[in-house]
């Protein structure tokens, strides 16, 4: 069963990041000192893989930060969602924030 990415699942337990890899910078975002954000919907699998990403919310920026984003929760390891005791697959939203130092 693959949840549509807007429908409303109820779990015990949500989902988990246990493994997230660094996102890399945008070499035309730094180069034009410009900060934004992303909002994702990645696909947690009961295995807590990411079988699936989505852009919800882009930047608007137009320098790749989505791309980062997506390439990032690709390479992401989940705890999965639990639902009465079993691992279910379900989507997860999240900010991917980013910021110059």
């Amino acid at each position: 069963f693959i949840p549509s990415p807007d429908s409303f699942i109820a779990v015990d337990e949500q989902p988990k990041a246990l493994h997230f890899p660094s996102v890399r910078y945008p070499e035309i975002a730094r180069q034009t000192n410009i900060a934004g954000s992303a909002w994702l919907k990645v696909l947690i699998n009961t295995e807590g893989n990411v079988i699936d990403v989505i852009v919800a919310i882009p930047s608007k920026a137009n320098v790749g930060f989505e791309e980062a984003a997506v390439a990032a929760a690709r390479d992401s390891k989940w705890r999965p969602a639990m639902q009465n005791k079993q691992p279910i697959t379900v989507w997860v939203g999240y900010e991917v924030r980013f910021r110059l130092k």
